[in-house]
C-alpha cells in the first residue's frame, strides 16, 4: 500500500516541480547575460511594446537567447521569462 501512495504522490507533485520557476535566478541570469544593455525597464512598460502575452514573451526571450548565443538551458530561459513577467508584464500564466 505504501508503494502505491508514493507513486500517487509523485504523479501529482511532479508537474508542480516542473513549473516551479525561480524569478530570482531569472533576474541574475538576465543581468549576467547583460540583457539590460538592449532592454531597460522602459522596453517592458512601453504601451506600444510588441509582447502582448506570455507565449510571445517566451518567444522573444528565446529569440534573444539565440541571437546573443546565451549559454542557457530551457529552464534558464523559463526563469528569465518568469522574472520578466513577475516584475513587469504580469500576464496570466494559467491556461
Amino acid at each position: 500500500m505504501k508503494k502505491i501512495n508514493k507513486k500517487i504522490y509523485f504523479i501529482f507533485l511532479f508537474p508542480l516541480l516542473l513549473s516551479a520557476y525561480d524569478a530570482e535566478r531569472g533576474k541574475k541570469l538576465y543581468f549576467s547575460a547583460k540583457c539590460n544593455k538592449c532592454h531597460d525597464s522602459t522596453s517592458f512598460t512601453n504601451k506600444n511594446r510588441k509582447v502582448k502575452n506570455y507565449k510571445q514573451l517566451t518567444n522573444q526571450v528565446e529569440a534573444c537567447r539565440y541571437s546573443t548565443n546565451a549559454d542557457w538551458f530551457d529552464s534558464d530561459r523559463d526563469d528569465v521569462v518568469h522574472y520578466l513577467n513577475k516584475e513587469f508584464y504580469k500576464f496570466n500564466t494559467e491556461k
